[in-house]
């Protein structure tokens, strides 16, 4: 599968993964785990890119980490519609 959109289902919270710190200050994470040192909570109706195919990229580490069945798939023109700032 390549990158597509998808659209949260619930509320999702991704466990902190093991990272390890390198020698210039960064941090490297574990194949295992999609986020590094603090858990990261995706929200209901949230759209997110992932890729739906197993691997050990961030977009597929992602699709992974929160689930198959929190997400949906994007629909263009039901998604994208926005209703900030209606009011009567």
């Amino acid at each position: 599968m390549a990158l597509s959109r998808f659209v949260l289902t619930s509320d999702v919270t991704v466990s902190a993964g093991t990272a390890t710190g390198t020698a210039t200050g960064g941090a490297t994470t574990a194949a295992t785990s999609w986020s590094e040192l603090w858990p990261v909570t995706f929200r209901k109706n949230q759209v997110i890119w992932a890729d739906s195919a197993g691997g050990t990229t961030a977009e597929k580490l992602l699709y992974q980490a929160i689930g198959a069945g929190n997400l949906r798939a994007y629909v263009q023109g039901q998604d994208d519609v926005g209703h900030f700032g209606l009011a009567n």
